[in-house]
């Protein structure tokens, strides 16, 4: 019988745990283990394992595949534990922002024979606590993978099979091109929260100034909850990319800041860009279509009575001109 091993249980591990249930894999046993036996108690409630061992040693004992749903600050730790334990053969990956320095870590301390494949789902809505998880939580996402270019093809596709049976799209990408995308688009959101909630907690008038922090505060600093040691280790992890980062952000504030003071006419040019920018994004659109759109029937017909510059005109008065407003284009309001 196969095994498959789940260490920790955050939303991810659980979610996982569910989608393989859910998927009724033949022949395989899923186990899950985690320090805390609160959270094995809640993944068993939620059957998303078959079952759970307390001992780290039994629990990936003879597995076929460990994924780790663990802080960065544990990884090294948890790798150098069950490095002489796993089995020949055993694929390790797991589910965090950072890839180049958990990849140095298990080629030091994983055995030959013993792959590690790095896993990183993008999720665009949050999923933190185990009360979060779900069996679709994957379902439609872009699911980074990361290997070195010493891993065997089995093993690669151990976790491009684990991607797809959660029903997500495997992402292939470079651990180096990865990372430094990633400390962009998860860890200086953590930085600028956290700035964010020092600015307003250290105010003079921050006894009084709370009452009014209502959702707006409350969605930016809700990655200032993340674990300090979690937020420390991912700051640590590429310094260099970040503060490359933060650089680029200050700058922007700095500009912000600037035209508002002066007043200035491009300061609604500057919230135009933002808006439209992430209404491509959460439209999946930031790669423009640029395939030729071929005329319709109805363009055909006028085409053919009227000539193209009459049918031009005509599609404007009838309202049949395909070209309507982006979703993502943002319309200025008459001021």
């Amino acid at each position: 019988m196969d095994r498959i091993t789940i260490i920790g249980f955050g939303a991810y591990g659980a979610s996982i745990g569910l989608g393989l249930k859910r998927a009724n894999l033949s022949n395989t046993e899923i186990i899950g283990t985690s320090r805390e036996r609160s959270v094995m108690a809640a993944a068993s409630k939620m059957d998303a394992v078959d079952r759970t061992i307390g001992n780290l040693g039994s629990a990936v004992e003879n597995a076929n595949l460990v994924i780790l749903d663990t802080p960065i600050t544990e990884i090294r730790e948890i790798l150098e534990a069950i490095g002489p334990l796993v089995s020949d053969r055993c694929v390790i990956t797991d589910t965090g922002a950072s890839k180049v320095m958990i990849m140095q870590w298990a080629k030091e301390l994983l055995p030959k024979g013993v792959n590690y494949v790095g896993g990183h789902p993008l999720l665009k809505n949050p999923a933190i606590d185990v009360e979060d998880a779900a069996p679709s939580l994957f379902e439609g996402i872009d699911y980074c993978i990361i290997h070195g270019d010493t891993v065997d093809k089995g093993s690669l596709r151990t976790v491009v099979n684990l991607v797809e049976t959660l029903g997500a799209k495997p992402l292939f990408m470079d651990p180096h091109e990865h990372d430094s995308y990633a400390v962009a688009m998860s860890f200086l959101p953590m930085v600028v929260s956290s700035a964010f909630v020092n600015v307003a907690s250290r105010s003079e008038g921050w006894r009084e100034m709370h009452r009014l922090a209502a959702s707006e505060f409350s969605e930016f600093s809700r990655l200032a909850a993340t674990d300090p040691q979690d937020i420390e280790a991912a700051c640590l992890a590429n310094p260099d990319e970040l503060v490359h980062w933060l650089d680029q952000m200050i700058a922007e504030l700095y500009d912000c800041r600037t035209q508002i003071l002066n007043k200035d006419d491009h300061l609604l040019d500057t919230f135009v860009k933002s808006w439209e920018a992430r209404a491509r994004w959460e439209a999946n659109a930031v790669v423009e279509d640029n395939r030729i759109k071929l005329p319709g029937a109805g363009e055909s017909m006028a085409s053919a009575f009227f000539g193209d510059r009459l049918a031009n005109r005509y599609k404007e008065l009838t309202g049949s001109d395909s070209k309507k407003k982006s979703p993502w284009t943002y319309f200025k309001k008459n001021r």
